[in-house]
């Protein structure tokens, strides 16, 4: 009798562990908080308001908008989407224009050559270096500098630009790295799209053509939203979108010619309008910066080191002798490239200087660390690092921001 009921005691022991082990399911690890960081390059700050743009009218309800985005100088695609992952301005991050010049070596940084891919020309710490230095992987779509190793680190996943890969198959890429285990899924990623920039240099700003490239990247970002609603990841996923510069327009009417007042054979022209970067013949630099100071209204001159301190322009060893500013809406040539070029100038462009309104760019963001239905003034670019950094809970590097400027769009 005894034996009996030790054997009916473990034999319902032994079911009640059955059930339990039937019944238990592993937790799944838990999804790590994500930051996607997407780029609409030279969207002005008021494009959507001329645009049918659902998704960015979504992310502004559930989260953040800027009244814009104030651009650095020069409000050009490298120097600012550096400015916005490093927090620094062109002259301490390096990135000063699109197109660069080391006399020391004779060798150009350009938007179309391999140096892009070179850490040499990179200073500072974008945010995805500043990420993976402290344990988080990172995973980067064609956003300026990202191809580079800088400080010794590359981004755990990062594709090669390419300029004409379709808009979805970029978008689907993103909700692919999503997609991974959690060990191996990023925290960090950008996503870039080069329009309504090059709509806006072909057909001027706020054409219809450029609206309607903004709608279609809208769209783009309409269906990242849906994937990550469909994945269950919205109180996961931090999104902002922001971009790099404004767009003004151009006239044939509104050229400057420096041939007018310069021998063109006492210089060598680094870049050009509008800012004009001028590098000098050996002996030739007092001379030529007398014949162009002051010689038109609407063309500003300066020496290396005597620009203006609100543009942040001075300090850095590859900045030229000598640099041009055209005026909003003026751009400044030759007569043998006006003359060659019937195109010239296109119906819109950038690089003015940040206090023109046309200059700013756009600020959007949503999620988890995000208040909702909030509007900011205009805030400086260089002070979205120190927020993403917030955001992914990381220390951020040295940088000329600041969070006190965007902590009041972030909850508790």
């Amino acid at each position: 009798m005894k034996k009996s009921r030790i054997y009916s005691f473990l034999f319902i022991a032994f079911s009640i562990l059955l059930v339990s082990c039937a019944s238990y399911k592993p937790t799944a690890p838990a999804v790590k908080p994500t930051l996607i960081l997407v780029s609409f390059d030279g969207c002005r700050y008021d494009y959507p308001d001329k645009a049918k743009t659902p998704a960015l009218d979504k992310i502004a309800a559930s989260g953040v908008k800027a009244k814009g985005l104030k651009t650095s100088f020069p409000s050009k695609t490298f120097p600012n989407h550096l400015t916005i992952v490093t927090g620094l301005y062109p002259e301490h991050h390096g990135i000063i224009a699109n197109r660069i010049y080391d006399a020391t070596t004779d060798t150009f940084y350009t938007l179309r050559n391999g140096a892009a891919r070179e850490g040499k020309w990179y200073h500072g710490e974008p945010v995805w270096v500043t990420a993976e230095r402290q344990g988080i992987k990172t995973a980067t779509l064609f956003w300026p500098g990202s191809e580079a190793q800088i400080n010794g680190y590359r981004p755990t996943y990062y594709k090669k630009y390419q300029h004409n890969l379709p808009f979805e198959q970029r978008v689907q890429q993103v909700l692919t790295w999503l997609d991974l285990p959690n060990d191996k899924r990023p925290q960090f990623i950008t996503l870039y799209f080069h329009e309504p920039d090059a709509a806006g240099h072909t057909f001027g700003p706020a054409s219809p053509e450029a609206l309607a490239a903004l709608e279609n990247v809208d769209k783009q970002l309409l269906t990242l939203l849906k994937g990550i609603r469909s994945r269950h990841l919205k109180n996961k996923v931090n999104i902002m979108v922001v971009s790099d510069h404004g767009m003004a327009s151009l006239s044939r009417d509104n050229v400057i010619f420096l041939d007018d007042y310069i021998d063109m054979n006492d210089v060598t022209i680094i870049d050009n309008a509008p800012l004009t970067s001028i590098l000098p013949k050996q002996g030739k630099a007092a001379k030529v910066y007398r014949q162009l100071k002051d010689v038109h209204p609407n063309m500003q001159v300066y020496r290396k080191g005597e620009l203006p301190e609100k543009y942040h322009y001075n300090d850095y060893k590859f900045i030229q002798p000598i640099n041009a500013i055209a005026d909003l809406h003026w751009s400044i040539t030759t007569h043998g490239h006006f003359d060659t070029h019937p195109d010239f100038p296109s119906k819109g462009t950038h690089g003015f200087a940040p206090d023109y309104q046309e200059m700013n760019a756009i600020f959007y963001a949503t999620g988890p660390a995000f208040k909702k239905g909030m509007e900011l003034p205009v805030i400086q670019n260089t002070n979205l690092y120190e927020l993403m950094c917030a955001v992914l809970k990381i220390e951020p590097a040295a940088n000329d921001g600041s969070l006190e400027v965007t902590k009041a769009a972030l909850k508790e």
